[in-house]
């Protein structure tokens, strides 16, 4: 039974984490920069702080700049 409870809670983090990865950009609306969804630099993809995006040319167009790690 513990096992099915430990399964059921990692399945609802990955559906979560879902959303954010399901772009193909995210907005930093702290930093004012935009990253690929699986950049390195974002630790917690689910923040408030993150946007999803679904274009590069979008983010361009809402003023925020490439991240200089994984260069969108």
């Amino acid at each position: 039974m513990k096992r099915l409870v430990i399964v059921f809670t990692v399945m609802l983090m990955l559906v979560g984490m879902g959303a954010a990865y399901a772009s193909g950009y995210l907005l930093n609306t702290q930093s004012g920069k935009f990253h690929y969804a699986s950049c390195r630099t974002i630790k917690h993809p689910n923040s408030a702080k993150f946007v999803p995006v679904e274009s590069r040319e979008e983010a361009i167009a809402l003023g925020y700049k490439p991240c200089g790690v994984c260069r969108p």
